[in-house]
């Protein structure tokens, strides 16, 4: 532990702290992974969060951790730590799921209680309230932060914020949306998938549950208009593999429970329209026998058993059909690119769709199915308590990406000798290839009755499992911004990745391990003085190795 004083700062009239040797921005899980690794080399740290909470999506609802397959043998560092002290947390309160010893699940409460601990152990100055203004620069080196509590100077600034607001602040290079793919002429989807190519774009159109569903209002009458959220048929049709600034869906990850005792029900939001859901009545409409709706729109994981033995806690995430969440213009596309008060909008935007969804699977006619199911569960009382059981964290799935030192695409991922090995790992990606669809369109298709006709096309979804589930490395140059761009600046979360590259890199576990890399890096950058392209991967390797992480 530092010498360093630990506050906790809340109040947003109070200044900033005026100076650090590293400078963190973002209380995501990477970046309380960055500022604490930092804060035990002896650095003086300042930790600034937007909002009032840490822990990013870990303390926001995402307890079901996304590992893959094999990613219990590479977590480590810090990652492995907060996972094996939130454990003796749950398995003290008999909270805990069997077998408690491998579990990666957790209370949201208990990751925020963790991170806390953890900051407040290494002396971190956690900064709250603390909007990003603007960022200043002498020539390629970030001198300081405006924020809307004041100024602060750093020798190293670390950007751990989902969408990447620092790095773009300053001056950094990056892309948002997918690259184009190309494929060998007459190659199959499944060819063209394991054999890759270095960019990735828009991915095949599907429909939903291979299920026909006419988009518009009155069926069949195209100028009667679209039902809700599905987007008009672009006029030419886009090839599968064109690139665009499109990103995946966006939601909320819910901490639901079914003890009655725990619970707060799904109650109707203010404002509320049942025309919304269109989209999902329609496929519940259309679904055969042999496929179990109420899973594929209702499915919330266990995480925990609740206060009563008999009942758990939940993580309700969206299914990758048609459930919570949710895609479109004015929405996920374009956020990141809005000012802090258009953000807000759009979160309340998808707090009351959510909410107005779990409200009609309990009472619309429509979805009478869903019923029995869903009346059972509710938000927990014993979560979130300050927002009435919703989470604080809107869930950016993906928002901007660098580029970087080192651009990581899909071959990186895949392991398939397309590329040279990595030579500067810092952390190893363990998960498959996963993206949700970027949008809902209607597009021409044969319908079972042998007319051509316009239907509802669900399109982005990319599910591709790693060869033999293999981890891979990954670089720390992917870490590291254009010297031209940035001498002081490291980016562990919006790093340097192709979106389908990216779809995999970015869980939670990897983003920790990414984040305690960087803070490590970051120190010393500041010990040698040197930009942090310039720090000897030997010494940061050797530092890494120390600090427990796995690299192999």
């Amino acid at each position: 532990m530092t010498s360093v004083e630990y506050r906790a700062q809340s109040n947003p009239s109070q200044a900033i702290a005026s100076r650090a040797d590293v400078v963190v921005f973002g209380a995501t899980p990477a970046g309380v992974t960055a500022a604490v690794s930092a804060a035990r080399t002896g650095r003086r740290v300042v930790l600034i969060e937007p909002g009032r909470w840490v822990g990013g999506m870990m303390s926001g609802g995402l307890s079901n951790t996304d590992t893959g397959q094999r990613g219990s043998e590479v977590i480590s560092g810090l990652a492995g730590e907060f996972f094996r002290r939130a454990r003796a947390i749950e398995e003290t309160r008999g909270a805990c799921l069997e077998p408690c010893a491998s579990s990666f699940f957790f209370e949201p409460h208990v990751a925020e209680q963790m991170f806390e601990t953890m900051l407040r152990e290494a002396g971190v100055t956690v900064e709250r309230s603390a909007y990003l203004v603007d960022v200043e620069k002498n020539g390629a080196t970030i001198a300081r932060l405006r924020t809307s509590r004041g100024d602060v100077r750093g020798d190293v600034f670390i950007d751990a914020s989902y969408e990447g607001d620092l790095m773009k602040l300053a001056g950094v290079s990056f892309r948002i949306g997918r690259e184009p793919r190309r494929r060998p002429a007459g190659a199959s989807d499944a060819v063209a998938l394991a054999d890759q190519e270095d960019n990735a774009g828009m991915q095949p159109r599907q429909l939903p549950l291979g299920l026909h569903l006419d988009p518009y209002r009155v069926p069949g009458d195209a100028a009667s208009g679209l039902i809700a959220f599905v987007e008009p048929r672009p006029d030419p049709l886009p090839e599968v593999g064109d690139g665009d600034s499109r990103v995946t869906a966006y939601t909320y990850r819910l901490c639901v429970t079914d003890d009655p005792t725990n619970r707060i029900p799904f109650a109707r939001p203010e404002r509320y329209s049942e025309s919304d859901y269109e989209l999902h009545a329609r496929l519940v409409a259309a679904v055969r026998p042999d496929q179990d709706i109420v899973r594929s729109m209702f499915n919330p994981a266990r995480i925990a058993r609740s206060r009563d033995k008999n009942y758990f806690k939940y993580d309700l995430n969206s299914s990758l059909t048609l459930s919570t969440d949710l895609t479109g213009d004015g929405l996920n596309q374009g956020y990141v690119d809005q000012p802090q008060s258009r953000r807000e909008q759009i979160q309340r935007t998808y707090r009351g769709y959510v909410q107005g969804l779990l409200y009609a699977m309990q009472t619309a006619p429509q979805f009478k199915v869903l019923r029995e199911r869903v009346s059972r569960f509710g938000y927990c009382a014993d979560e979130f308590t300050s927002n009435g059981g919703w989470p604080h964290q809107f869930y950016v799935r993906v928002a901007r990406r660098m580029m970087g030192a080192y651009v990581m695409n899909e071959n990186d991922v895949m392991q398939n000798g397309r590329r040279p090995r990595i030579p500067d790992p810092v952390a190893m990606g363990s998960y498959s290839l996963a993206a949700h669809h970027h949008r809902y369109l209607a597009a021409p298709v044969d319908w079972p009755n042998g007319q051509r006709k316009d239907a509802v096309m669900l399109e982005g979804l990319l599910i591709g499992r790693i060869p033999n589930d293999a981890p891979y490395p990954i670089p720390y140059r992917a870490l590291t911004p254009r010297e031209t761009d940035a001498r002081n600046l490291l980016n562990p979360v919006t790093l340097s990745a192709t979106h389908v590259a990216y779809s995999s890199i970015r869980m939670e576990p990897t983003f920790m391990m990414l984040g305690e890399a960087a803070g490590i890096a970051a120190s010393l950058s500041v010990e040698a003085k040197s930009s942090v392209q310039a720090v000897s991967y030997q010494n940061l390797r050797r530092r890494l190795v120390d600090a427990g992480l796995r690299l192999e």
